[in-house]
């Protein structure tokens, strides 16, 4: 993803809090700036922070909050993809 730049971000967290969680920090860590493996685990370290899950028979927190950092990124390269105008399609398959 060397050279792609990302002019604007918005991230919220869906279902590992008691609301949606905006993460202005993850947003802040990509606004502006080319897309490089270091701005990327910033905004994913960002919003693994920023999650709050709830531990249950689907994981413990800590699990959760790493399975964020995970989806981030992977969101963070589709979304470069589609705006280089590639058709990307996504999963909910988590493995």
């Amino acid at each position: 993803m060397e050279g792609d730049f990302c002019r604007d971000a918005a991230l919220a967290l869906g279902c590992v809090g008691l609301t949606a969680i905006k993460v202005p920090e993850a947003e802040a860590a990509l606004r502006g700036k080319s897309l490089t493996e270091k701005t990327i685990a910033a905004a994913a370290d960002a919003a693994r922070t920023a999650a709050d899950p709830q531990p249950d028979m689907r994981g413990s927190a800590e699990y959760k909050r790493t399975l964020v950092a995970a989806l981030v990124k992977r969101a963070i390269a589709a979304a470069a993809r589609r705006a280089r105008g590639e058709k990307v399609e996504v999963s909910h398959l988590y493995a």
